[in-house]
């Protein structure tokens, strides 16, 4: 199921607004300012031209949308329609049509990484990019715990039986990719979250994240599958109880997973049982 966040806008004065200094805005439209797109998204018209209901897109699909009139723009291994939006952005049209019909996040993060894009587009969010399979190598002899990648993103992970049973309400984790970077998303599926909730380590190739959710703790424990830079960004988005946290990837290779599990992982248990290092973020 699709997890659509629900946030409020930035105020005019919040740095959302502020220009960069490598972006340059364009003169807008009388009536196409922030406050007018807000109208807009309040209003109730369909903006995805879907009648509300939610895809999954097809690389193939998403290419066919790469016109200003209908402008499909895949951020995260989300899609949106900003065909309605191109009007009202800062930066102009031409910018917007740079991602038309593909995968923008790159650009996204050059351009105003901090930018709520979510929530200023959540009414335009056309779907999630489809799953498409990944041939394993000969008997599976190379393991490796992922064997489907979404656009480089990962469905939700698969809990044992017996948990999901008990606790439907268990966090779960995806990822994605971008040719520098990999994403790696926590749905802790709490409102009450935030940055002090989560612990992160790596080192040697090994992954560990552990996000405290109550009196449980959700742990990813992955010895990676490619080498990834020292440095790293943590985000939570307290709203709807998701942690994004991203890594640099050392070369710019696509990942056909994440990695192999190590000890614990993708355990939800409670915290005095949790164990491990606890260097934070």
């Amino acid at each position: 199921m699709l997890n659509v966040p629900s946030q409020s806008f930035p105020t005019p004065s919040s740095q959302q607004r502020v220009t960069s200094g490598g972006r340059s805005k364009v003169p807008l439209k009388q009536g196409r300012s922030l406050m007018d797109w807000i109208r807009v998204t309040k209003s109730g018209k369909d903006l995805t031209g879907l009648k509300g209901r939610l895809s999954e897109v097809t690389e193939e699909e998403l290419k066919k949308h790469n016109k200003k009139d209908d402008c499909w723009i895949c951020i995260r291994g989300f899609v949106y329609n900003v065909s309605p939006y191109m009007e009202y952005h800062p930066g102009g049209e031409d910018e917007l049509m740079r991602a038309a019909g593909s995968d923008g996040t790159d650009l996204f993060d050059q351009v105003h990484r901090w930018v709520n894009y979510e929530s200023m587009l959540k009414e335009c969010l056309v779907g999630r990019m489809a799953v498409k399979p990944i041939v394993p190598k000969d008997h599976r002899t190379d393991y490796c715990e992922e064997k489907r990648v979404l656009n480089g993103m990962l469905p939700e992970i698969q809990v044992t039986d017996k948990l999901a049973t008990e606790n439907p309400s268990s966090p779960s984790y995806d990822w994605f990719q971008t040719d520098s970077l990999v994403t790696i998303v926590i749905y802790t599926k709490q409102k009450a979250i935030s940055l002090d909730s989560v612990i992160v380590d790596h080192q040697d190739g090994s992954f560990r994240a552990e996000t405290i959710v109550k009196d449980c703790s959700y742990l990813i424990h992955l010895g990676l599958s490619h080498e990834v830079q020292e440095d790293f960004s943590v985000r939570v988005v307290e709203n709807v109880g998701k942690v994004e946290i991203v890594l640099k990837k050392r070369e710019n290779t696509s990942w056909k997973c994440l990695g192999h599990p190590l000890e614990k992982h993708n355990s939800f248990i409670p915290k005095k049982d949790a164990g491990g290092p606890r260097r934070r973020h």
